[in-house]
């Protein structure tokens, strides 16, 4: 049996193979899943997000993630339409140590009621399920994620902690935040 010898090239390996191995779904099912959660959510440019209050992180000592959001411009960033069989996710994070979001594109495909998706970067994947008043339910892989920052990196487990089942409302205030980080570390990087 073949071994893995770089962690992330594997994840990359499996997110791919599963998302090439994917059940078959009628069409009808995951684009209705895509439709109602992305495409036609929030005018088609959907944002799901959560901040975790003080009395939420004391509670939750092994948590890291303080906010998190998910969004969806109506077409990626080669200008491609995002469909049902292939769309992408803004996906970022901000941990309870840091006012830095850590961010990255994940690469989805709607599946029945769900979406599999995978973090570029071998940042690994993570799986959205509907949940109540068109809220969104996140789970993690496994293996975790890996998110990139201005200075560093960062690591949820997929195994251990509190990062690994997130409840993301729909909303645009942790977008937005997400957004103008971003856009103002931009503005700093030299020319």
């Amino acid at each position: 049996m073949a071994r893995c010898i770089n962690r992330r090239t594997c994840i990359t390996a499996v997110a791919l193979a599963l998302a090439a191995s994917a059940p078959d779904v009628p069409a009808e099912t995951a684009s209705k899943f895509f439709d109602q959660a992305f495409a036609t959510a929030q005018g088609g440019t959907p944002c799901y997000g959560r901040t975790y209050d003080e009395a939420h992180l004391k509670s939750h000592t092994q948590q890291t993630v303080r906010a998190i959001e998910i969004d969806m411009a109506q077409s990626n960033a080669s200008e491609i339409a995002n469909t049902p069989e292939r769309f992408e996710l803004g996906f970022a994070v901000m941990t309870r140590k840091s006012a830095e979001w850590y961010g990255g594109v994940a690469i989805c495909k709607a599946a029945g009621d769900q979406a599999e998706c995978f973090l570029e970067g071998d940042g690994g994947k993570f799986k959205l399920t509907s949940a109540a008043d068109g809220a969104l339910r996140l789970e993690t892989g496994d293996y975790g994620l890996a998110f990139e920052g201005t200075k560093d990196f960062i690591e949820l487990s997929g195994k251990d902690g509190d990062d690994r089942v997130f409840l993301l409302n729909p909303g645009r205030a942790e977008c937005d935040a997400a957004e103008a980080f971003f856009n103002d570390s931009k503005s700093l990087e030299p020319g």
